[in-house]
């Protein structure tokens, strides 16, 4: 049996992402790292975090949570513009989780941000592969997500989750 670290953004990316690599043969057991501290602000990173657990308990899966330390994020995004902040916000999450993996003895990991709507898959995939390849380790690419699942009973959000993709769904809203 192999384990995967799961990064998990958010419960309906974490829901749709395990429904859709429950037939891969090869991860019978996953663990979720709940790594996000370009989460903003701090309610809206504690909204996500307790529907990942109620995700995390229905589904009877292991719900790892780093401490959330904003300036670590601040440090690496030093520009708010895209795709450059993004970029370097994915690589910042993904080297993390990587390192855990590598660190805690797994040796596959993906990311929920595959199934994400905000996210650029190619991208991310690319990313994943790269320190996996850096690592000695396996990143699980998911070609396929099943986004008609119906996802509720949980918080919903409606930006990426940092302070700039916030204000651009406001600009948006209101331009």
């Amino acid at each position: 049996m192999r384990k995967i670290l799961l990064h998990s953004c958010c419960a309906d990316c974490s829901w749709k992402f395990i429904e859709s690599i429950k037939n891969y043969s090869e991860a019978t057991e996953i663990d979720l790292f709940y790594y996000n501290p370009n989460i903003h602000p701090r309610a809206e990173y504690q909204s996500r975090l307790k529907a990942i657990q109620k995700v995390a308990v229905e589904l009877k899966i292991k719900l790892i949570i780093p401490d959330w330390k904003p300036g670590d994020y601040f440090k690496v995004v030093k520009s708010g513009k895209r795709p450059i902040r993004c970029i370097n916000c994915w690589n910042f999450r993904i080297k993390k989780t990587a390192e855990y993996a590598k660190d805690n003895g797994y040796k596959l990991f993906s990311t929920t941000l595959l199934s994400s709507e905000y996210q650029d898959k190619k991208k991310v995939s690319e990313i994943g592969n790269i320190w996996a390849k850096k690592l000695g380790l396996e990143f699980l690419e998911v070609k396929e997500i099943k986004k008609e699942l119906k996802t509720s009973g949980f918080y919903k959000q409606f930006f990426c989750g940092c302070v700039y993709s916030l204000e651009e769904r406001f600009e948006e809203k209101y331009k």
